[in-house]
This record gives structure tokens, sequence and C-alpha cells, in this order.
């Protein structure tokens, strides 16, 4: 009897949760090919990451190959959400230039979103994906809400990122 209890205790503080379904605004048959994992990267609430100064956008070089970062819809729109459960969408990252686009500090605006990114290296002609997660219930918010995640990359057009969520709780 005690363990059950203990399980359901469990069960209701959220512990056995089911993870969100994380929703995607393109069609898969829209976007490059998958990139294969290579050092993935998870983004929290670290503003240690955060340059003090973002780098200035570059033109890109000509004659020699270079990454280009292409981000079909840099932000998403849950719409009305509950305070319980996580929602979540994928954002694809994808590199249409000519060498490796490699991604760098990963970091949320709030400790009530996480990103995972598939691989920090990107092959060109390829995609990977970033997930990014909100908890409106990590703390006590209510109305409309705007959480930021950024990144770095080797594109030198777009050497600091910004993908934008947001909410009505």
């Amino acid at each position: 009897m005690v363990v059950a209890l203990v399980g359901l205790n469990l069960w209701d503080s959220g512990v056995f949760a089911e993870p969100p379904v994380l929703s995607r605004s393109e069609e898969l048959s829209d976007l490059l090919p998958l990139a294969e994992r290579q050092r993935p990267l998870t983004g929290t609430h670290d503003m240690e990451l955060i340059p003090q100064e973002t780098p200035a956008p570059q033109p890109a070089p000509s004659g020699v190959p270079v990454a280009q970062l292409d981000i079909p819809g840099a932000s998403y729109d849950f719409g009305r959400v509950s305070t319980s459960g996580e929602v979540g969408h994928i954002f694809a990252v994808q590199n249409i230039g000519t060498a490796d686009l490699v991604i760098s500090n990963l970091v949320t605006s709030c400790g009530c979103t996480t990103a995972e990114l598939s691989s920090s290296v990107i092959p060109p002609g390829h995609r990977a994906d970033l997930a990014v997660i909100f908890d409106p219930d990590f703390h006590d918010v209510r109305g409309e809400v705007t959480r930021l995640v950024w990144f770095g990359t080797n594109d030198p057009t777009q050497p600091w990122v910004e993908v934008r969520i947001t909410a009505n709780v």
C-alpha cells in the first residue's frame, strides 16, 4: 500500500509526466535532409554564454567556402496554453552555404525554456533540428509571454541568432 501511495504522489508531482508533443511549421519535404548527430547542444538559461556585445554581421567573403544559415521560421506562437504541461516546437536550422555551419553558445532567456539542437555541426545542404520547450508551470506567469533562444554561428552575415516563441498562458 505504501508503494502505491508513493507512486501516486510521484505521478501527481509530474515526475512521470509525458514529454511534450513537438510541433513543426514546415513540411519535412520542404526542408533539407537532417544532418548526422555531431556534438548535439543543450541550451538552458545561462546568461554567461551571451556575449557582452553581440558580434556585428560581416559581409560573406567571396571565393572561399562559407557557411550560410537559413531558418525558415524563426518565431512560433503556441497560442493559448494551459499552465500545466510543457509545449514545444521544432525549428529547422539549415545550412545553405558551401562550408560546415558551426553552432555554439545555445542559451535561453528564462529558466522556463530549454532548447536542444540535434547537431552543432551542420554540413552544407543539411539541417539540424532545434527543439524549444516552454514550461508555463516553471514559475507563476499569466498572459502574453515571449521567450527567446540565442546561439552563435560561423556564418559571417548572422554571427548571433535569435529564435522567438510566444504563448498566451
